[in-house]
């Protein structure tokens, strides 16, 4: 009788050790990333009294999943996506990413300090103008994960067949380098 018992307290013990091993190493292999949660990056929309707009930072990098929060400080401004849809301008984001245009948000309407958001999934170069201010040189650029080599990777004016609006040459300037946001993390406007 003993015996049955010690084999049977044994087969329970088995299959805890199981159990465990195999949950334990379930949770192990989701690894740091099951626990993390997305970041959200800050960008501020800013028109000075002198009358330079600039988005600060123009330039950050971010993860796959992260959301980026633009806040109108001064001015009257619009996040917008180098994008077809987005009147017919040159493709500077992933192919696969969905545009954005956030419209023009002024300092005090819809109220002080107006938002927009727009959560990045697909990874890439995201280059990004303000309606009003383009030709101001007023553009951000977002890298999300590795850049790849997406319409943001590649040289301005890449598909002349296409027929977009091209990007202008004050915004092409004042674009922050791939290269200098993925080792700074975050470039400020020049």
């Amino acid at each position: 009788m003993q015996s049955e018992w010690l084999k049977t307290e044994a087969m329970v013990e088995r299959a805890v050790r199981g159990f465990l091993a195999a949950h334990l190493g379930g949770i192990a292999m989701l690894g740091p990333a099951a626990y993390a949660t997305a970041a959200t990056v800050e960008v501020e929309l800013i028109q000075t009294p002198a009358g330079k707009t600039y988005f600060d930072p123009a330039g950050v990098r971010i993860a796959a999943g992260d959301t980026v929060r633009w806040i109108q400080i001064t001015g009257f401004h619009s996040i917008t996506a180098y994008h077809p849809r987005n009147d017919n301008h040159e493709l500077r984001i992933p192919e696969s990413a969905a545009p954005w245009d956030s419209d023009i948000l002024l300092a005090d309407y819809p109220k002080r300090g107006a938002t927009f958001e727009h959560v990045f999934t697909v990874p890439g170069v995201y280059d990004y103008f303000c309606k009003p201010h383009e030709m101001a040189g007023m553009v951000g650029r977002v890298v999300v994960g590795e850049p790849g080599d997406g319409p943001g990777t590649k040289p301005f004016g890449y598909a002349p067949g296409e027929h977009w609006k091209p990007v202008p040459e004050v915004a092409r300037k004042a674009l922050p380098p791939v290269a200098e946001i993925l080792q700074k993390g975050s470039v400020r406007a020049r």
